[in-house]
C-alpha cells in the first residue's frame, strides 16, 4: 500500500540506524557504534583507519535502545512466532494486553477477538528504528496526537527521544513510552510496504487527531453549537437561531472543540439528523427542539461522568479524557452552516465549503455520536424516510464501524416531557439497532426509488430534495465516503437482532470490504437461509474469522455451511456454539469432518462453550 505522506529517506549523520525500545520502567542500554571521520577513529576495540578508509566507511549513528525481553509491553503490537501447537497462528499480528508474572506468559488478543497466553519467546516486536512506523500513545499534554500514525526519522541519544514525522508533515520528538511500533516499515520507494502482512493503518473515519474533521474543527471551518444553549432556547420557548445570529459565547472555540473531540470522541460531538419541516425554518413551532432538549440533557449527565461515559463508549470516550465533560458540541445543520434568505446552506458562502466536505464524517466518522429525530407532526406529509439528505445521513451512520451506543433513534415512543427512564437507560433505551452496510449502489438504487415514492405527494412534498442540484451533491458524497468506510478491517454487529433477511443483505456486501478479516454476527437470529449466504459470501473475501454463536442454525443450515467451507480459503476461526445443531452430534460431526477436509486447524472451529473457554486459557 502506497503511503504518500510517510516516504522515509536515508537517515543522515546522527541519526539513528538500529534501535528498539523497552518498555516503561525497564532499564536502558545504550552502546555506541564506531564513528568514523577523517583518520579518526573512536569505539572500543576501534582500529586506526587511514583517510582512504575513512571514504569508503558511512558514518553510522549512536543506537538508541537495544532489543531485548523488555521491549514487549502492555499495548505493543507484535507477531506470532515458533507456535509449535497451533503454528497457522505464526505471523499473525497481535495486541498485548497484559503479563503474568506468576506464569511467565503475555496475554495478547488475536485478530478473531480472542486471547491467548503466550510466553516471550512467541512474540516479535518490531523495532523500534528509522523507517518504522509507530503509533502515538498515552500524550497527557497534546492528547489530540494520540492514535496518529507516523515515521521514526531519528533517534537522539542526548535527549532520548525519536523524531518522528506526522501525516501533515511537521515532525516531533518523542519518548519510548509513547511510541508504538507497528509491523510494518516504509521503504526507499516512496513509503511502499515491504509485507504483505502489515498492520492496517486506519483511515480518516476511524482515527481523529488529522483527520479532515479535526482540522475543521481545530480552523473553525466547522462550528459546533454548545448543548446547553439549545436547552436554553428550549427553555425560554424560543426557536432555533440561524449560524450567522449566534453568538460567540455559545458556539465551540474551535481550538477547544478539536481537542475535546479528540479526548472524548463521540461522548462530545453530537450530529443530529432531522427532517426540515418548512422551507425557511427547519422548526418554527419546536417540534424538534422539545426532543433535542431532553435528549441533550441525558446525553450532558452521561458525560458529565467519566464512569457512565465509560460504560456507553468505552472505545468512543477517548482513552485520553482525563475529566468529565460539563458540555458537549452539537451539530444542527441550520445552527452550523450559514442560511440564505428563504432558507437552505448559502454555497455560495467561502465559509462553508470546508464545512460541506467534512459532511460525510460528521455522521459516519467511528468517533461521532448521531441523532436521528425521527417524527414530524401529523399535518407533514413527507417523513424522514423520504427525504434525500436523512437517507444519506442515516445511511452513512449505519455504515459506521463500531456503532453501538453510536447512533439513537426517537421515533413514536418517545415523548420528551413523559419519559421517564433517565441517563445511562435513556440512552440505552433509544439506541439504534444497525442495519446492514449499504453500497454505493445500493445506494443509488434507494435514491431513484424514493424519488418515485414521493411523487403522488401533495406540492411541496412531492420531491425527495427541495434544491435539485442536491441530488447530485449527495450522491458524489456518498460515494466518496463509502470508499472509506469499507476499508475496515472489522465489522461487528452482535446482538444486533438480526435474522435472515438482514444476513442476506450482509452477504451480498460483504465481497466490497477490500481489508476485512473479522465478522461478528453473535447473538442474533440467524437462521439457516442466512448462515449459508454469509459463509458462501466468503469464498470471495479475505474474513479470517467468522462468529455464527448464539443464533438459530439448524441441521440444514449446518450441512450447507459444512458444503461451502470448502470454498472460504481464508476462514481460519469459525464459532458456531450455541445453535440448535450443536445439540446433534451428525450435524457436529458433518461439519467437522469438512473442516478438516478443508485443511482448516481442528481447534479453531468452535463449537461448544467449554472450547471456547479452553481457547482463551490455552
Amino acid at each position: 500500500r502506497q503511503v504518500a505522506w510517510a516516504r522515509a529517506g536515508e537517515p543522515s549523520a546522527g541519526s539513528l540506524e538500529t534501535a528498539m525500545g523497552c518498555g516503561a520502567g525497564a532499564q536502558r542500554r545504550y552502546e555506541q557504534n564506531v564513528v568514523t571521520v577523517g583518520a579518526r577513529t573512536h569505539g572500543a576495540g576501534a582500529q586506526k583507519a587511514g583517510p582512504s578508509a575513512a571514504a569508503a566507511v558511512r558514518v553510522v549513528a549512536p543506537i538508541g535502545p537495544q532489543i531485548s525481553r523488555e521491549a514487549i509491553r502492555v499495548g505493543v503490537q507484535a507477531k506470532l512466532q515458533k507456535l509449535r501447537e497451533q503454528p497457522e497462528l505464526n505471523g499473525m499480528v497481535v495486541s498485548v494486553l497484559s503479563y503474568d508474572p506468576s506464569a511467565d506468559r503475555w496475554l495478547v488478543r488475536l485478530s478473531s477477538g480472542f486471547e491467548k497466553a503466550v510466553k516471550a519467546e512467541n512474540l516479535h516486536v518490531a523495532p523500534l528504528k528509522v523507517g518504522a512506523y509507530v503509533q502515538i500513545i498515552g500524550l497527557q499534554a497534546d492528547t489530540a496526537l494520540n492514535g496518529v500514525v507516523g515515521v521514526v526519522e531519528g533517534y537522539n541519544q542526548t535527549t532520548g527521544r525519536w523524531t518522528v514525522k506526522l501525516p501533515d508533515g511537521h515532525r516531533k520528538a518523542f519518548q519510548t513510552d509513547n511510541l508504538v511500533a507497528l509491523q510494518r516499515e516504509a521503504s526507499e520507494e516512496g513509503g511502499k510496504v515491504d509485507s504483505a502482512e502489515d498492520v492496517y493503518e486506519p483511515g480518516p473515519y476511524q482515527v481523529m487527531a488529522g483527520s479532515p474533521l479535526h482540522t475543521a474543527l481545530k480552523t473553525g471551518s466547522l462550528r459546533l453549537v454548545r448543548g446547553a444553549y439549545l436547552e436554553q432556547r428550549c427553555a425560554e420557548q424560543q426557536p432555533l437561531p440561524r449560524r450567522q445570529d449566534i453568538s460567540e459565547e455559545h458556539l465551540w472555540n474551535p481550538e477547544e472543540a478539536a481537542t475535546l473531540w479528540a479526548s472524548h470522541g463521540c461522548a462530545f460531538l453530537l450530529a443530529v439528523s432531522y427532517p426540515w419541516l418548512t422551507r425557511e425554518h427547519p422548526d418554527p413551532e419546536l417540534w424538534h427542539l422539545k426532543r433535542l432538549a431532553r435528549v441533550i440533557r441525558e446525553w450532558r449527565a452521561c458525560a458529565g461522568s467519566l464512569q457512565l461515559a465509560e460504560r456507553l463508549w468505552p472505545d468512543g470516550c477517548g482513552r485520553s479524557a482525563s475529566k468529565a465533560l460539563a458540555d458537549v458540541g452539537v451539530f444542527v445543520d441550520f445552527c452550523c452552516i450559514p442560511q440564505r434568505p428563504g432558507g437552505g446552506p448559502a454555497r455560495d458562502d467561502a465559509r462553508i465549503s470546508a464545512c460541506m466536505e467534512v459532511m460525510g464524517m460528521l455522521y459516519g466518522h467511528r468517533h461521532t455520536a448521531v441523532l436521528r429525530l425521527l417524527i414530524v407532526p401529523s399535518r407533514i406529509d413527507k417523513k424522514y424516510f423520504h427525504r434525500g439528505w436523512t437517507a444519506f445521513e442515516s445511511c452513512i451512520a449505519d455504515n459506521k464501524a463500531f456503532p453501538d451506543c453510536k447512533v439513537f433513534d426517537f421515533d413514536e415512543s418517545f415523548h420528551p416531557d413523559a419519559e421517564s427512564a433517565t441517563k445511562l437507560n435513556f440512552l440505552r433505551k433509544f439506541r439504534h439497532h444497525q442495519a446492514p452496510p449499504i453500497s454505493f449502489e445500493r445506494f443509488s438504487e434507494l435514491v431513484n426509488r424514493l424519488e418515485e415514492d414521493v411523487k403522488p405527494l401533495r406540492v411541496p412534498y412531492n420531491r425527495l430534495f427541495t434544491h435539485i442540484e442536491d441530488k447530485g451533491w449527495v450522491l458524489r458524497k456518498f460515494q466518496e465516503v463509502w470508499e472509506e468506510q469499507r476499508k475496515i478491517q472489522e465489522l461487528d454487529f452482535k446482538s444486533m437482532g438480526w435474522g435472515d433477511a438482514e444476513a442476506l443483505q450482509l452477504a451480498l456486501v460483504l465481497p466490497s470490504f477490500p481489508n476485512l478479516e473479522t465478522v461478528h454476527l453473535t447473538g442474533n437470529r440467524i437462521g439457516d437461509a442466512g448462515a449459508g449466504a454469509i459463509v458462501a459470501a466468503l469464498s470471495g473475501c479475505a474474513v479470517k474469522s467468522l462468529d455464527l454463536s448464539d443464533n438459530g442454525i439448524t441441521a440444514a443450515g449446518a450441512a450447507t455451511i459444512s458444503a461451502l467451507i470448502g470454498a472460504a480459503t481464508s476462514l481460519s476461526f469459525l464459532y458456531a456454539f450455541a445453535n440448535p445443531f450443536c445439540g446433534e452430534e451428525d450435524s457436529r460431526q458433518e461439519l467437522t469432518d469438512a473442516w478438516h477436509a478443508a485443511r482448516k486447524a481442528a481447534p479453531n472451529l468452535v463449537l461448544d462453550h467449554f472450547a471456547l473457554n479452553h481457547k482463551r486459557r490455552a
